[in-house]
């Protein structure tokens, strides 16, 4: 269990917290719409997806705490320079990747213990990486939760209704799942899908594209 999904109402209170000189301890998160929809004026947010928001977190060390526009008026910075700030600081951190291989899919999990894995999805020259590598038919990507990026080397509809399950799972054990879909990653941009049952076949059903 990573540091910030152990305790994720983690929120020191706001007035003790400053932005200025903490240019190195901002980073993007992702979470689901509905955290957003509850109350909108209240976050510093952009839409990643239909069904995600990107956010920003302040690091705390033993958390973060997420960025409220009351925070970033104190600071001052324009929204552009949190987002760069936090891009920055998220390239900067290390990861290794796990691969496993599954009836010719090739599965891998990027997880470090930072709390910023999910957050690796919008680091498009590293899935670009993965999807000029990738043997199989398409490249599939998925974030169950925060402290977790699986990109799917797949293979037919096989290997999207394998990403799909491996999704579903992990965002039920997750502390503060981000999406249950997965997507194809094309260019850069993001197609959910589902995997839908008619008996004992399956289809592969996308939703409308959305942004990266």
């Amino acid at each position: 269990m990573n540091r910030n999904e152990s305790n994720p109402s983690y929120r020191p209170e706001l007035q003790a917290l400053k932005l200025i000189g903490q240019e190195q301890k901002v980073f993007p998160v992702l979470r689901h719409a509905s955290l957003i929809n509850k109350n909108p004026e209240r976050w510093v947010a952009k839409p990643h997806t239909a069904d995600t928001f990107l956010l920003y977190a302040l690091d705390l060390g033993e958390g973060y705490t997420l960025i409220e526009r009351s925070l970033l008026t104190d600071a001052p910075w324009s929204e552009e320079q949190l987002h760069q700030n936090a891009m920055e600081n998220l390239q900067k951190l290390p990861f290794q990747v796990k691969t496993q291989e599954v009836a010719g899919n090739r599965i891998h999990f990027i997880s470090p213990s930072d709390g910023y894995a999910a957050s690796r999805i919008l680091l498009d020259p590293v899935i670009r990486q993965f999807d000029a590598a990738k043997q199989g038919d398409s490249l599939g990507v998925a974030i169950p939760h925060q402290d977790v990026l699986i990109i799917a080397d797949m293979v037919g509809d096989a290997g999207a209704n394998l990403l799909a399950r491996l999704t579903y799972d992990f965002a039920s054990k997750g502390q503060v799942p981000i999406s249950v879909l997965p997507f194809y990653w094309e260019d850069g941009e993001l197609t959910p899908f589902l995997v839908v049952s008619h008996g004992a076949d399956t289809a592969i059903q996308r939703k409308p594209p959305t942004t990266k």
